[in-house]
């Protein structure tokens, strides 16, 4: 019997190890019929918002502070999944000119009523539609995170290391207008 070559020194043969870590390699190239798998196209950068739907989504918060790039997310998810919606948008816009306060705006929407809820949703929620169409376009920076956000980070988000939860919660950092 002969000794593999590069294996000539090491007193071994072929191992079993070694035998089934080939084996699993080209059982997996042949399931994949020799073709590596296609990069993943990376996300593209958010374009920030129409300035007149960041307005709106201001008016219907009643936040000042709200990011334009998730502005951006929300509107695209809207014309995708709900361009009905998002056709109403402008007369929104126009509305929130007028009003005094989301209260206001909510009254004074009439039919569109249901779009401005869907925006306030997407806001706090982070994501746009339901079920599994569902658009996410931030967690992190939903508004229903902000009233924790000087002490808790939303689930899966680690904040530091073993047992970081047994401190005391840290002091109240900013509040949110």
């Amino acid at each position: 019997m002969s000794v593999p070559e590069g294996l000539e020194g090491s007193g071994q043969g072929l191992t079993r190890r070694t035998f089934l870590v080939a084996v699993g390699s080209v059982s997996l190239l042949a399931a994949c019929n020799g073709k590596a798998p296609a990069p993943v196209a990376s996300a593209a950068p958010a374009k920030p918002a129409d300035r007149r739907f960041l307005q709106l989504s201001q008016a219907l918060t009643g936040k000042t502070d709200l990011d334009p790039a998730t502005a951006g997310r929300i509107e695209a998810a809207f014309a995708k999944l709900h361009p009905e919606m998002h056709a109403r948008f402008p007369a929104l816009a126009a509305k929130a000119q007028q009003a005094q306060g989301p209260e206001a705006l909510l009254a004074a929407a009439g039919d569109a009523r249901p779009t401005a809820l869907a925006i306030i949703t997407a806001w706090y929620t982070g994501s746009v539609g339901k079920g599994p169409q569902a658009i996410t376009v931030s967690y992190r920076d939903a508004l229903m995170q902000r009233p924790v956000d000087d002490g808790l980070f939303p689930p899966t988000y680690a904040q530091g290391g073993p047992a970081w939860w047994t401190a005391a919660p840290p002091p109240t950092v900013r509040a949110h207008g």
